[in-house]
């Protein structure tokens, strides 16, 4: 059997560090990261036809899901926490459902929603923290809009069909 790696027992004591110093932000932002890096090895053991590897790693994300609806405060919160909250519910039913059906394709959804769920709370800090402005954001998110869909080309929107 190989030897364990040498390096473990500081990266384990690098990653309680950084989680027990870190942020409220930056724990929010820890929680999106590792429920996407457990969808990311659902979907690995989807394709390795690995059961409980994939059922273990989507409970992990549905956890975290869970974690972060406990976060929100509908009592005091407004429409833009209750909607978060249905959205993280949805996605905490989608994953049900993809373990059941095997579906790599809910589990992109899902990822594809939280990686943009992070990107605003990222953004959020980043503004909170004097990083960057509201409009340099804004201007971000044209930008990628603008990239993710070009407008058609002078003449193409004629040619669409």
């Amino acid at each position: 059997m190989p030897p364990g790696n040498p390096y473990a027992k500081y990266i384990k004591q690098y990653q309680t560090s950084n989680i027990t110093t870190a942020t409220p932000e930056k724990l929010m932002i820890l929680l999106f990261d590792g429920a996407i890096q457990f969808l990311q090895k659902a979907k690995t053991a989807i394709a390795e036809k690995k059961l409980q590897e994939r059922s273990q790693n989507i409970d992990g994300a549905r956890k975290i899901i869970r974690e972060l609806m406990r976060t929100i405060d509908l009592e005091n919160g407004n429409d833009v926490s209750k909607n978060l909250f249905k959205l993280y519910n949805r996605m905490a039913m989608d994953l049900i459902k993809a373990n059941i059906q095997k579906n790599a394709n809910k589990i992109d959804e899902v990822i594809t929603d939280l990686t943009n769920i992070r990107w605003g709370f990222q953004k959020a800090i980043e503004i909170q923290s004097g990083v960057t402005t509201l409009d340099e954001v804004m201007k971000e998110q044209e930008a990628q809009n603008a990239t993710a869909n070009p407008a058609p080309q002078n003449g193409d929107e004629n040619n669409a069909g």
